[in-house]
């Protein structure tokens, strides 16, 4: 059994000049915030423009200015578009280190550009809107429980997880791996890695004496 949960990939080409297309409401907003995620997957946000996105979205400049007073609250906007649009699927197999494995490597598989974008091309938009990757990661969020912290608490119902272990420290841990794989680059298996970060770091902070027993830990 698998949910989803609303949280935090394609690369298109440059845009082509060509006929506006007349588009109203959701659906015109839509293809504004795709087309300014487009253009941030393109150049980063030292070449993210509005004018860029208008012509991409095959639009005007004051359409989208409306809309989004600065190309940093459009860049924003986009990245949280990209995420609401493709919902992870939170794995519910009973089994903590299964349920997390999943879902790293499926987040990793889905947002390992975006990450990477966040910690290595994002620095201009930090500085004109004095934030940080830490911020912008909580207005991502929109103040909702991450997904690390929702499978955690809920294997500390089932008695897999000791909850007074369950620091903000602690579960960061996964956002912080990943974070460290971007910034890095390093070539790896995605999948072994991320069973190493579980086995040798996460679990045996978290995990009860019997959870482990039960792994052979």
């Amino acid at each position: 059994m698998r949910m989803s949960l609303k949280a935090a990939i394609s690369t298109t080409d440059a845009p082509e000049p060509a006929v506006k297309t007349r588009r109203r409401g959701a659906a015109l907003e839509g293809a504004l915030l795709e087309a300014a995620w487009a253009e941030l997957l393109r150049g980063g946000y030292s070449g993210f423009t509005i004018e860029g996105v208008a012509l991409r979205a095959r639009t005007s400049r004051p359409v989208i200015a409306r809309r989004w007073p600065s190309r940093g609250a459009l860049a924003l906007a986009a990245f949280k578009h990209h995420i609401e649009t493709r919902p992870l699927t939170i794995p519910d197999e009973s089994d903590v280190r299964s349920e997390l494995i999943s879902y790293i490597v499926e987040l990793y598989e889905r947002d390992f550009r975006l990450v990477l974008m966040m910690w290595t091309q994002m620095d201009e938009y930090y500085r004109e809107e004095n934030s940080s990757p830490a911020r912008f990661r909580e207005s991502l969020l929109g103040g909702q429980a991450s997904a690390v912290r929702f499978l955690l608490e809920r294997a500390a119902r089932r008695g897999e997880v000791d909850p007074d272990k369950l620091t903000g420290m602690v579960m960061a841990i996964p956002g912080a791996f990943l974070a460290y794989i971007s910034a890095t680059q390093a070539p790896i298996g995605i999948r072994a890695a991320v069973e190493e970060v579980i086995d040798t770091i996460l679990l045996p902070l978290v995990a009860t004496k019997k959870y482990l027993r039960s792994l052979g830990m």
